[in-house]
């Protein structure tokens, strides 16, 4: 982490925010795996509906797809997913992905 030291931080302070830079990175990175395999699988509707259930009822993970998360950790991790080392990891992505959207729309036609 070259770029960091011409601040002159804490060892400590480097390692930190190290470790918290890859773990949003593997939460980002989740979070696009997990959009993919909704949007291949699900049809726009039912998209719409998770979308209008977030909305209206803010994150629960009643909404998240265990099924998605476990196809999605595999992709990414190449391994099954183990529930107390993933369960942090699999919130932060599934909230990305409701807060950023399920439904693609088209924002050119007006209604």
């Amino acid at each position: 982490m070259n770029y960091l030291s011409s601040f002159y931080l804490e060892p400590a302070t480097v390692n930190a925010i190290d470790r918290f830079s890859k773990q949003e990175l593997k939460t980002v990175l989740l979070s696009r795996i997990i959009y993919k395999i909704m949007n291949d699988i699900f049809s726009k509707q039912t998209l719409a509906r998770f979308d209008k259930l977030y909305l209206i009822n803010g994150f629960n993970h009643k909404l998240q797809v265990d099924e998605v998360s476990k196809v999605a950790v595999n992709e990414l991790l190449n391994r099954d997913v183990i529930v107390t080392l993933d369960h942090q990891l699999l919130n932060d992505a599934w909230k990305k992905v409701y807060s950023a959207g399920l439904c693609p729309t088209n924002t050119d036609v007006s209604h």
